[in-house]
């Protein structure tokens, strides 16, 4: 048995407290979860622990079978994947595995191994530059494989998963678990906990508070508990006006546009006031349509309304609409002009810079000690709250988001939601990629279900009773998804 022992540690950025004299000991042969609101530190522990990080004070010992260990061989699976965009999938699995000192690459049988094991050989000769972010995720998986590690951490890795890709995964990390290996998994999804965990650590304000499954029930009910400090501040996600929004003038008119790669063909339809979804498994053309909504996909078609609607789009990973050389305040205010920061005249004022991005903070909820600190210093959560807000501010007429609370924990999903709701008013518009049909629910007014590159269905969500009801509705849609590759409806790299 290994067993990991983490005894008063501390850190800090800046004025921000990560850890504050947290305490933990892991031991192998079970998946541990580790929960906790953003900006708890979950990541600044996953990143101490893997020794990507330096903890302030504190100690961590290893032992194997009663024995110290000097250290211990950990491998990571990063909620935002650190991969090679301009490689391979097989050379990715390659790097730090060359067979000779000229390092000639050639990843071996081991490595075509996992790719099947994980169902991505058939992109091995593909970059991944060119591939979905579900495969970049695989292929993190992967390379963490590669390292016959001790200690596996994984942090929310099936964050762009589909349920089929998760289960597999799941099943995987409790085989590594089986293995006599530490298993470590972050996530905000309370069913993974419940379904894969034999304990859950509770993690708030840097330190741990309790450990469910050892000395309190494991249920989806006292993790939610634990992660809910002010449930009687819920602000209700949808106005009594749903419907009046869905009636009104369109911003927007799609007719008979498709992409030049046939992921998604001859879509017409029409984008109001309100929040919509755009709903469809990886494959289906969901992705690339709001893509091309947002302007950064070629169409073949009309787009009536886009030459006069102003509109802002935020991607699906932060590593590509965060900044991670400038502050906080940098990042929240990146998007502004002149008009907004500069002093009279043709230069930036430091001043004005620094109060609007205060106000901004403030303003978007974002826990943060200083403007002036790293934007790498704030948790998952927290620098998605920078991302909408940079991009909020824009005030465009129209917002297009990928995955906007993917990783991200309950409470900010709450405020993620509301910030959207109220950018709405006034007669905007939202238009979200996501996966999740519980989101979908509780914050859309209407779904376009897309599927094999199709617009198949368009759902108000206000005659939708409950989520079951949805993920029924959903269901036979995304059952079609599933074999897309095979039935050869797109390319291999769309899929």
């Amino acid at each position: 048995m290994i067993v990991l022992t983490a005894s008063k540690l501390t850190k800090r950025y800046g004025a921000t407290r990560a850890l504050t004299g947290l305490s933990l000991c892991l031991q192998s042969g079970s998946v541990i979860g580790i929960a906790g609101p953003n900006g708890a530190g979950k990541s600044t522990l996953m990143r101490i622990l893997c020794g990507e990080e330096q903890a302030d004070s504190g100690e961590i010992t290893f032992t194997r079978a009663g024995r110290i260990l000097p250290e211990l061989n950990v491998a990571v699976v990063h909620q935002e994947p650190q991969v090679w965009p301009n490689l391979t999938v097989r050379q990715n699995l390659a790097v730090g595995h060359e067979t000779n000192s000229v390092g000639r690459v050639a990843a071996g049988a081991e490595a075509e191994a996992i790719m099947a094991m994980l169902d991505i050989e058939r992109f091995a000769d593909f970059e991944l530059a060119d591939l979905s972010l579900a495969v970049h995720q695989r292929v993190e998986i992967a390379r963490a494989m590669m390292h016959r590690a001790d200690a596996f951490l994984f942090d929310e890795p099936n964050s762009a998963l589909t349920d089929e890709e998760s289960k597999s995964l799941f099943a995987l990390m409790k085989r590594l678990a089986g293995d006599g290996k530490i298993v470590l998994l972050i996530t905000h999804r309370l069913n993974d906990f419940v379904n894969s965990c034999k304990r859950v650590l509770i993690l708030r304000d840097g330190r741990i508070v309790a450990d469910l499954g050892a000395n309190e029930p494991l249920t989806e009910a006292t993790i939610a508990a634990q992660l809910t400090t002010n449930p009687e501040h819920d602000l209700p996600l949808k106005p009594q006006s749903v419907q009046h929004s869905i009636k009104a003038e369109p911003l927007l008119r799609l007719i008979e546009c498709s992409d030049g790669s046939g992921t998604f063909r001859h879509i017409s339809m029409s984008v109001v006031p309100g929040i919509l979804v755009l709903a469809g498994v990886e494959g289906s053309g969901a992705r690339e349509l709001a893509r091309a909504i947002g302007g950064f996909v070629t169409t073949v078609g009309e787009i009536e309304g886009q030459k006069e609607r102003s509109v802002v789009y935020v991607a699906a990973s932060r590593r590509h609409t965060l900044f991670p050389n400038l502050s906080i305040g940098e990042n929240v205010v990146i998007r502004l002009g002149a008009r907004q920061l500069a002093s009279p005249g043709p230069w930036l004022s430091s001043a004005r810079i620094a109060r609007k991005a205060r106000a901004c903070l403030a303003k978007y909820a974002v826990k943060a000690g200083d403007i002036f600190d790293p934007v790498t210093s704030l948790s998952g959560g927290n620098q998605q709250k920078v991302v909408l807000g940079a991009a909020l501010e824009k005030n465009s007429d129209i917002l297009v988001v990928e995955e906007p609370t993917r990783g991200v924990d309950v409470a900010s999903k709450r405020d993620i939601y509301a910030l959207m709701r109220t950018f709405c008013q006034g007669g905007k518009a939202v238009i979200l990629f996501c996966t999740e049909v519980p989101e979908m629910f509780d914050v859309a007014d209407k779904i376009a279900v897309m599927s094999r590159g199709s617009l198949v269905d368009e759902i108000t969500v206000a005659d939708v009773p409950t989520v079951t009801d949805l993920v029924d509705l959903l269901a036979q849609y995304e059952s079609d998804c599933h074999n897309l590759f095979n039935r050869g409806a797109h390319t291999e790299p769309q899929c």
